[in-house]
């Protein structure tokens, strides 16, 4: 037996392009209702459910008027709300705005609408490809849609129904909040994820906190904060720690305390911006470089290692001050270190850090 003879004589064409637009199903049954539509204005032909189903005997009676009612959603043809169980007036899309005729019917609908309707799968199967919308959401909204006496445009109108019950559901869903930013002031504070950026960057945590207010005023001036204010802090803050790191002389080679060594005019500079006076900062000097040349070690920048022994220092020293003030019950009465006991000083041994 030839190969041919297993190919039916009988074969549905539709066009590529179509079915890319508007879909397979539409566009195999556009191929054949296309000759159909009347080509005058206001004039309808009568489609029988039998002629469609012997020429698409693979659709069911649902399906087929699932797929009509599809093409009348996408505004190719009109369907006349005049129709029975054996037929339905079909027209092209715009014929009938002119005249608004619409056919008469020997055997009107009943417009009983039966109580256990429910959808095509055509719609559910569209609503899903073309809006994502899951089957169990189309079906929660039965509860709420009014099918009316209209059979044929159900599955267009219930279609509608979801797609305003999803969009409402995207417009109130709390993933699509918009927080208020934080308040831009003095007291603005960059996210803990920018935070552990710099610190794995090696940034100090106290000279980041030194140059926060001068970012704050130089975005304050131009109007506001930037969209991406956590990475323009980080970037800010990079560039003016290579800086500094660059005046301070830092070395890939670390080196030992030497018994002359002094700091670099850039910690000073550092330490006012802190409030810390360059009086004070001298006078940890020797106490420093005694310490650090006993205990032999190494390091790339001594410059930066005594800068962090100074702002503890005097954190501490504020702290003691802070509360012999309170003791005494006077706030002018300042203590310096060196009017502590020695057994105070010796005690304090956080300054080597």
């Amino acid at each position: 037996m030839p190969p041919a003879s297993f190919i039916p004589d009988r074969q549905l064409t539709f066009s590529p392009d179509l079915a890319a637009t508007i879909g397979l199903e539409e566009a195999v049954l556009m191929q054949f209702l296309g000759p159909l539509l009347p080509r005058d204005s206001g004039q309808w032909h009568l489609l029988q459910y039998q002629e469609l189903s012997q020429q698409f005997p693979f659709w069911s009676h649902d399906q087929l008027k699932g797929v009509l009612a599809s093409l009348e959603t996408l505004g190719i043809i009109a369907l006349s709300g005049h129709h029975n169980d054996t037929g339905i007036h079909i027209a092209a899309a715009g014929s009938t705005k002119q005249t608004g005729t619409q056919p008469t019917s020997a055997n009107p609908s009943t417009g009983h609408q039966p109580i256990d309707w429910v959808p095509t799968e055509a719609v559910f199967e569209m609503l899903q490809m073309n809006h994502g919308i899951d089957r169990q959401f189309a079906i929660r909204q039965l509860q709420d849609f009014e099918a009316g006496t209209l059979e044929h445009s159900r599955d267009s109108r219930f279609r509608q129904h979801v797609l305003a019950a999803w969009r409402h559901q995207q417009r109130h869903h709390q993933a699509f909040d918009v927080s208020t930013p934080p308040p831009f002031d003095q007291d603005w504070q960059p996210s803990l994820d920018a935070m552990e950026i710099m610190a794995r960057s090696g940034v100090d945590e106290e000279f980041i906190d030194s140059v926060r207010p001068e970012f704050i005023l130089y975005w304050r001036e131009r109007g506001g904060p930037p969209r991406e204010v956590n990475s323009k802090f980080i970037g800010w803050v990079r560039s003016r720690w290579t800086r500094f790191q660059a005046g301070l002389g830092h070395s890939t080679e670390p080196r030992p305390m030497t018994a002359g060594w002094q700091p670099s005019e850039q910690v000073f500079e550092v330490l006012a911006m802190s409030g810390i006076e360059r009086d004070y900062a001298l006078g940890r000097l020797p106490e420093f470089r005694v310490f650090w040349c006993d205990a032999g070690e190494l390091q790339t920048s001594w410059n930066s290692k005594f800068l962090q022994h100074v702002k503890h220092q005097w954190r501490w020293d504020q702290g003691r001050q802070h509360d012999n003030d309170q003791r005494r019950g006077s706030a002018g009465d300042k203590r310096r270190t060196r009017d502590l006991g020695i057994a105070d000083i010796l005690g304090n041994t956080g300054w080597a850090d």
